[in-house]
C-alpha cells in the first residue's frame, strides 16, 4: 500500500506548499469532468478520492512535524516559567522551560513544582532528586523533594526501586 506522499508524488519530507502543488497537479489531470467516457470519468473520480484522501493525510503529517523551537536563555525561561506558575498555567511554563538554552537545579525546581501542579507525581519527583543531585546543599530542594515522595506514595505509585534509590540518596 502506498503512503500518502506516495500517491502524491512526493518525498516523506515534502513540506505544505509541495503538498499543495503536487494536489492541484494530480487533481487537473484526473477530475471526473475532463472524460466524456463514463468509464472514464469513473476511474477519474476514484483516483480523485485517492488522492484527496492522500491530500489530508499529508498535510496533517506536515503539520504536525515540529519545527526548531527558539532557544531563549536560561533565565529568561526560568522567570517566565515562575510568572505562569503563580498564574497555575502549567502546560505554559512547561513550554517555556522547554525553550531553555540550558539547565540547572533551579530550572528542575521549576520543573518539579509545575509537573506537581500538573499532579504528575512520579515526573516531579525525578525533577526534585534532578535538582537535589546538582545541588546537594539545598535543603529546600531536599524538602520538595520528600514532599514529592510523600505525594508519590499517596497516589499509590512509586515503585519500590525509586523507594529505595531515595533512602539511599537521603542517608548519604
Amino acid at each position: 500500500m502506498q503512503t500518502a506522499f506516495e500517491v502524491l508524488g512526493l518525498r516523506p519530507d515534502a513540506d505544505e506548499r509541495a503538498i499543495r502543488s503536487a494536489y492541484h497537479q494530480l487533481a487537473k489531470t484526473c477530475h471526473p469532468d475532463k472524460f466524456q467516457d463514463p468509464a472514464q470519468q469513473q476511474a477519474g473520480q476514484q483516483r480523485l478520492i485517492a488522492i484527496n484522501l492522500a491530500y489530508e493525510q499529508a498535510m496533517k503529517i506536515a503539520a504536525s512535524r515540529q519545527t526548531p523551537v527558539a532557544q531563549i536563555p536560561l533565565q529568561q525561561a526560568k522567570d517566565w516559567a515562575r510568572k505562569l506558575l503563580e498564574r497555575k498555567q502549567y502546560e505554559l511554563a512547561l513550554l517555556q522551560l522547554s525553550k531553555a538554552e540550558g539547565k540547572d537545579a533551579q530550572w528542575y525546581a521549576l520543573q518539579a513544582r509545575t509537573l506537581v501542579g500538573l499532579k504528575q507525581y512520579l515526573s516531579a519527583h525525578q525533577a526534585w532528586r534532578t535538582a537535589v543531585h546538582m545541588d546537594p546543599d539545598n535543603l529546600a530542594y531536599r524538602r520538595e523533594a520528600l514532599s514529592a515522595e510523600m505525594l508519590l506514595r499517596r497516589s499509590g505509585r512509586l515503585p519500590r526501586r525509586v523507594i529505595s534509590q531515595l533512602k539511599n540518596l537521603f542517608r548519604k
